[in-house]
């Protein structure tokens, strides 16, 4: 699927803390154009893969509405290269269908998707890799990349995110995306067999949709 320019992918950074610390930090309480309560909790934020070069990954975790803590948890990633995440999130499996704006460039009005995949996971959609969609890079020669490179960010990330949500570490793990992230996703799950279970990532599955 064709990446989508999407006004709420830029205002959602008004709504949550950008500091990496315990995950009430992340909470995100309200997004433009929804009007009502999220039926689970959402959590969103980055998580700085590289020190040096300042090379930070954006996420937005969308809890299970069934049993956030036996559900599993699914890392989405929208091929591309060079797609954004975020596209899974608002035309594909996320919480919400939206009605275009009345004017030309105007807000959506979000309303909740019944096939929502948070019906019963826990849904991670991560923007991978630097560069794309909200995810940045200091250093400018760190928008040349590849895929190995991609996969090796995306697994550093993986293992920070689970030392922030311990609470995870023992749900299964399933890995899944659409389009290029069939290379995503096997050299993903490649990275975190070889690197090692520290924190201890659950069962991995990866799944590629077409």
């Amino acid at each position: 699927m064709a990446c989508s320019p999407f006004p709420l992918l830029a205002l959602v950074l008004l709504v949550f803390s950008l500091a990496i610390a315990a995950p009430e930090n992340h909470l995100v309480t309200q997004l433009p154009g929804f009007h009502g309560i999220f039926p689970s909790k959402h959590y969103s934020g980055y998580i700085t893969v590289d020190e040096s070069n300042g090379r930070s990954l954006f996420y937005y975790l969308v809890l299970s509405e069934r049993d956030p803590a036996a559900d599993p948890v699914v890392l989405w990633l929208n091929g591309g290269p060079g797609c954004s995440s975020f596209d899974g999130f608002v035309y594909e499996n996320g919480p919400f269908n939206f009605e275009r704006g009345s004017i030309p460039g105007g807000l959506p009005k979000l309303q909740l998707n019944p096939y929502s995949w948070s019906k019963v996971s826990n849904i991670m959609y991560l923007d991978s890799p630097a560069g794309v969609g909200m995810s940045y890079p200091l250093n400018k020669s760190d928008y040349t990349t590849g895929d190995m490179k991609t996969a090796a960010d995306a697994h550093t990330f993986l293992l920070k995110w689970f030392e922030l949500y311990p609470e995870f570490q023992s749900n299964p793990f399933y890995i899944s995306g659409e389009s290029y992230a069939g290379i995503y996703i096997p050299t993903l799950a490649d990275e975190v067999v070889k690197g090692g279970f520290s924190p201890t990532i659950g069962a991995i599955t990866p799944f590629v949709s077409t």
